[in-house]
C-alpha cells in the first residue's frame, strides 16, 4: 500500500500524538519543488481522503535564478497531476535579500490563508533544518529562545495556525522517500553556493562534525533544542502568570516591588510581554539590561524607550509618553 512506508507511519504517528492536522482541516501547503516539500505533499495527498483534508499548494518564485521559471512550471505540473490547486506568487524585485523575502513569504502565506479560509499553513521544515537553524543562531549569538526557534506549531491568528509535521524527520529520510516513489525533485543549484553561510554550514561544517566529532550531530541538536524548548515554554508560562498578577488595572504600569524580587530571567520575559502587549515594542537586549539595572539597583532616573519614558515611584514601574517642550516668545 502507498501508506506503508516508514515515513508514512512516522508521519501519522506524529500528527496523531501532537494533534497537528485534525480531520476536515483546510491546508495551505508551501511547495518549493525540493525534496522536503515534495515528500510532504506526497504524504498529505496519500492521506487526503482518509482525513478529509482540503489541500492547496502555494509556490513562491523569487526570480533569483535563471531556472526559476522552469521550477515554477514543474511545480504547477505536479499540482495538476495531483489535482491540487496552486497559488503562485512572484517576489517583488525590490526584495533582494533573504531576510526581506522571508518576511514577504510569511506575510503572503498568512494573507492567502486568511482570505481563502484555510485554517492551517503547512511547512516542510525537518529536524535537519532545526539543527542547522540552531547552529546558525548559536554562531550569531542568541538566547535560549533562539536555540529552540522552530516549533511543531504556532498560532498566527485566531483563524490560522502554522504546522511543521516533518519536524522529527531528517533530510536523509525525505531523500530516500523521494527516490522510493520517483518524485521529480528539482535540484536548486544555489544550495551549493558556499559563499552563503547557511550552505557552508550544510555542505562543509556539519559533514566535518559528523566525520570527526559526532556522527549523529543532527539528532543531538534536535534533542537539545527540544529540551531547551521545554524550559523556554515553562519560563514563558511562568512569566505570563506573574504578569497577569502584577499589571496595573488601569495604568501602563506593573508592581515594582514584586518585579524586584524575581530572577532576571523572569524580569526580562515579563518586560518583553509588557512592552509588546501594550505598546507593540520589541525591546532589544541592551534596553532590557538597562531596565533590569534600574529595577535591581533602585536607580531613580528615568529611561527613555522609543517615544516613552520608563520610571518608578517606589511601588509601580510605569510608562509614560514623552512630552515636547514648547518654547514661548
Amino acid at each position: 500500500m502507498f501508506q506503508n512506508s516508514f515515513l508514512h507511519k512516522k508521519f501519522i504517528s506524529t500528527i496523531e500524538k501532537n494533534n497537528l492536522l485534525p480531520y476536515n482541516s483546510s491546508l495551505l501547503v508551501s511547495f518549493s519543488g525540493g525534496q522536503d516539500s515534495l515528500a510532504l505533499v506526497k504524504i498529505l495527498y496519500d492521506f487526503k481522503n482518509i482525513y478529509n483534508w482540503k489541500i492547496s499548494l502555494i509556490h513562491f518564485d523569487h526570480r533569483w535564478r535563471s531556472d526559476s521559471m522552469l521550477v515554477s512550471k514543474q511545480v504547477i505540473k505536479y499540482a495538476k497531476m495531483c489535482n491540487l490547486s496552486v497559488y503562485y506568487f512572484e517576489c517583488p524585485k525590490y526584495l533582494n535579500t533573504e531576510e526581506t523575502s522571508r518576511k514577504w513569504r510569511y506575510l503572503t502565506l498568512i494573507n492567502t490563508a486568511y482570505v481563502n479560509n484555510f485554517n492551517t499553513i503547512v511547512l516542510a521544515h525537518t529536524a535537519t533544518d532545526k539543527a542547522e537553524t540552531m547552529l546558525s543562531n548559536l554562531f550569531r549569538g542568541t538566547s535560549l529562545d533562539g536555540l529552540s526557534s522552530i516549533h511543531w506549531s504556532s498560532q498566527l491568528s485566531n483563524a490560522v495556525h502554522l504546522v511543521r509535521p516533518l519536524l522529527n524527520c531528517y533530510r536523509s529520510e525525505t531523500s530516500w522517500f523521494c527516490r522510493k516513489y520517483f518524485l521529480p525533485v528539482w535540484i536548486d543549484q544555489s544550495n551549493y553556493n558556499n559563499s552563503l553561510s547557511r550552505n557552508r554550514l550544510r555542505q562543509e561544517l556539519i559533514p566535518y562534525i559528523k566525520s570527526y566529532f559526532q556522527p549523529q550531530i543532527e539528532q543531538k541538536c534536535y534533542l537539545l533544542s527540544s529540551l531547551i524548548s521545554l524550559d523556554v515554554d515553562f519560563l514563558e508560562q511562568e512569566a505570563l502568570r506573574i504578569y497577569s498578577l502584577i499589571q496595573h488595572e488601569e495604568l501602563l504600569a506593573m508592581n515594582y516591588l514584586v518585579i524586584k524580587l524575581l530572577h532576571p530571567s523572569l524580569q526580562s520575559r515579563i518586560l518583553k510581554i509588557f512592552f509588546i502587549s501594550n505598546l507593540d515594542l520589541n525591546l532589544n537586549s541592551i534596553q532590557i539590561s538597562d531596565i533590569i539595572l534600574l529595577i535591581n539597583q533602585s536607580i531613580s532616573t528615568n529611561i527613555n524607550i522609543s517615544n516613552y519614558i520608563l520610571g518608578t515611584d517606589g511601588t509601580w514601574l510605569y510608562v509614560g509618553a514623552k512630552t515636547k517642550c514648547i518654547k514661548s516668545n
